[in-house]
């Protein structure tokens, strides 16, 4: 009987159209969740006039979507493995969407705050479908440039809230950035229906749809021949059907200690960057220079994150995940400069720039590196948790900014409480590639034997 290895297929392939295809829509998708992440924060100000309300009462609103986060991202992650990532997606760009078109119809702060918290849901469970659909038709040495190039939808999604907000809340109010978050996801989801199947290695490892996946497999491959009765197989290291949608396989089978550094390295990471989100535009224009270069160092640093982001994807997708640990080492020495006293605005800059390339730049090529990191089995779990968990970075970073603030440390104890999240991240990565070489290792022996 002839045997078809889906696993070899994929990671040998040549890119085709379907490559390119599946990219555009997942893209698409990323940029809708990107955009519903930060609608709420562009409403805020006219909220705050048309409602009578103060500044700091929109700050559990705001919170609500990332809790939504934390739930969502395992909470679909677990779909994503047991169900299918394209299903998984539909669902949660369909919820963001209702959601978020229930926003404008709110009238006070309470209804806002759970529609935020049940739109953070869906916001949740985008991402780690994507990468988990993505992974398992990328080619192996395109992989990580294309899981890095899909997550660069969020921020490119984040740019369209303040164009509608410009152009269209004058007119209409502050709900049009709610319709518009919310009609978007939907009809994205909607299309995704009929334009995006699911993923080839899930499909095999559920052990059904072997005419869907001779489909696919036609795509990936032109040249194969198919005929009645081949058998599609995975590798051994792709894992089992008996695991797959099971949280608790994390945990077992060698996987333990690499989900646990895996969550540390996204803490940790997530912690760094939402510090400097938060504050450094304020603590540049603290330290001596102006509120424009303030304004102009957090535009650099996103701007650094978007380029960071695109190169680390392709130095994983050349040299392997050793590149984590040198980037993470790298980031150090560029955030204790960059709170260097008396620097040039020029200098400044040129620091805050390179410092969006190590520290956003890392945490989209983490989002792509989870996505490599777990077989097929744990793939759309280990990186919903791991983005869930992470959320706790995200929150701890903007209020140990608050803390540094209150004890009145100078401006550059920020840089140098900041440069402890990746000197911790780089000495885990060393422990997680050792832990992750040893785990599989195990594996392929227990396969064999």
């Amino acid at each position: 009987m002839n045997e078809i290895n889906i696993s070899r297929l994929v990671d040998t392939g040549r890119l085709r159209p379907f490559h390119l295809w599946l990219t555009g829509w997942c893209l698409l998708a990323m940029m809708a969740d990107g955009f519903d992440l930060l609608n709420a924060s562009i409403a805020g100000p006219a909220l705050i006039k048309e409602w009578g309300i103060s500044r700091a009462s929109l700050g559990p609103v705001f919170s609500a979507s990332l809790v939504g986060f934390f739930v969502g991202a395992p909470f679909f992650g677990y779909l994503g493995d047991r169900f299918g990532r394209r299903l998984a997606i539909i669902t949660s760009l369909i919820l963001v969407g209702v959601t978020t078109l229930a926003c404008a119809w709110a009238t006070n702060l309470q209804e806002l705050l759970w529609l935020r918290f049940l739109s953070g849901l869906g916001l949740g469970g985008v991402l780690p479908n994507v990468i988990a659909l993505n992974a398992e038709f990328a080619p192996k040495r395109l992989r990580a440039t294309t899981l890095v190039v899909i997550a660069m939808g969020i921020s490119l999604g984040g740019t369209v809230p303040g164009i509608v907000g410009v152009t269209l809340m004058p007119t209409y109010g502050w709900p049009v950035i709610f319709v518009v978050g919310g009609i978007v996801p939907i009809v994205v989801g909607l299309c995704i229906i009929f334009a995006i199947p699911d993923s080839i290695k899930f499909m095999v490892l559920q052990g059904r749809h072997d005419e869907a996946v001779a489909r696919l497999a036609l795509k990936l491959d032109p040249r194969l021949t198919i005929e009645p009765g081949t058998r599609f197989v995975l590798d051994h290291a792709e894992g089992s059907a008996k695991t797959r949608g099971s949280p608790l396989a994390l945990f077992r089978h060698g996987w333990a200690a690499v989900t646990a550094l895996v969550w540390l390295i996204f803490v940790l990471n997530l912690m760094a960057n939402n510090l400097m989100n938060a504050w450094l535009p304020m603590i540049v224009q603290s330290s001596g220079h102006s509120a424009a270069q303030g304004a102009y160092a957090g535009s650099l640093y996103q701007l650094g994150g978007t380029i960071g982001g695109l190169c680390m994807g392709i130095l994983i997708d050349r040299f392997g995940l050793k590149v984590l640990v040198a980037a993470f080492a790298l980031a150090v020495p560029v955030l204790v400069f960059t709170g260097t006293p008396g620097i040039s605005d020029s200098v400044l800059l040129a620091m805050a720039f390179f410092s969006g390339c190590v520290i956003i730049g890392m945490q989209t090529a983490l989002n792509a590196s989870a996505g490599l990191i777990y077989p097929t089995d744990l793939r759309a779990n280990g990186v919903g948790y791991a983005l869930g968990v992470g959320r706790v970075g995200s929150i701890a970073g903007p209020l140990l900014g608050s803390l540094l603030t209150r004890l009145e440390m100078p401006p550059e104890t920020f840089f140098y409480v900041t440069a402890i999240g990746p000197l911790l991240c780089a000495g885990c990565c060393v422990l997680l590639l050792n832990q992750l070489q040893r785990t599989r290792g195990e594996i392929a022996a227990a396969a064999a034997g």
